[in-house]
């Protein structure tokens, strides 16, 4: 039996929460955007803010999540993120918490009040309303406990987040190490035998269609203070005729 292949899709990334970014990136042509609430300079109301523009605009949104915050998921989808990505994700039972608090009754323990209190088109049936939560895979412990992860029924996908990987896996930033190889292919393969799409956050733009070529789904590419610092020094060499300096290493895509 031949097994179509999945689309690729790329993702968009934000830490600033100035409406201007956000709309430049809904309009720039991403499959969809990140809202990056673990790392990013955004709080809960201007998060709010940035998924309502996003969703005018047509663009499915995720939020990044850390653990820690998972009582903030139910408000986020209520304003009308798509899903959510949990951070550091080291366990099954961590899945199965953030699916417990993205789903109602009876299936979870999400409290209903309404997509955007009503102005959000919203199924008669609400136990199909199922955002998609996403589990990122960012230390050993995860990629030794993956099977377990990417079991639990209901779960939407796998990220890899290769800089806090890197540090998890005790080799920094240098990726020519065997074991970060063979852990991302892992991640990757894992994946796909459950199912799942994988989705790969990208330290650089260039990454993307070697990331493609290597079996992954999904490439999100660097945030935007990234692509802002990196234009802005591209630019500035350009006008003094010199070379731009090497771009530092990505922040935001970890």
């Amino acid at each position: 039996m031949t097994i179509a292949p999945r689309p690729r899709t790329l993702g968009g990334w934000l830490m600033i929460p100035d409406p201007i970014v956000v709309e430049a990136a809904g309009r720039a042509g991403f499959d969809w955007v990140g809202i990056d609430l673990q790392h990013g300079t955004w709080d809960l109301e201007l998060a709010f803010r940035g998924i309502q523009l996003l969703d005018a605009l047509g663009s499915p949104v995720l939020v990044r999540l850390a653990q820690e915050e998972l009582a903030l998921m139910p408000r986020l989808l209520d304003h009308g993120a798509s899903g959510v990505v949990i951070a550091m994700v080291s366990s099954a039972t961590a899945v199965a918490d953030a699916l417990d608090a993205a789903r109602y009754q009876p299936v979870g323990r999400r409290s209903y009040g309404g997509q955007r209190y009503g102005l959000r088109p919203e199924p008669s049936d609400l136990t199909s309303v199922r955002p998609g939560v996403f589990a990122m895979i960012e230390d050993r412990r995860g990629v030794e406990t993956l099977d377990a992860i990417a079991a639990v029924p209901g779960l939407a996908g796998l990220h890899v987040g290769p800089v806090d990987l890197g540090l998890g896996l005790a080799i920094g930033r240098d990726r020519s190490v065997p074991i970060f190889a063979e852990s991302v292919s892992r991640i990757r393969d894992v994946g796909h035998s459950h199912g799942l799409p994988v989705t790969m956050h990208a330290v650089q733009g260039a990454d993307a269609a070697v990331w493609f070529d290597s079996g992954w789904d999904e490439v999100v590419l660097p945030a935007d203070i990234d692509l802002l610092r990196s234009g802005l020094a591209a630019q500035i060499a350009a006008a003094r005729g010199v070379e731009a300096p090497e771009a530092p290493k990505a922040y935001g895509s970890s």
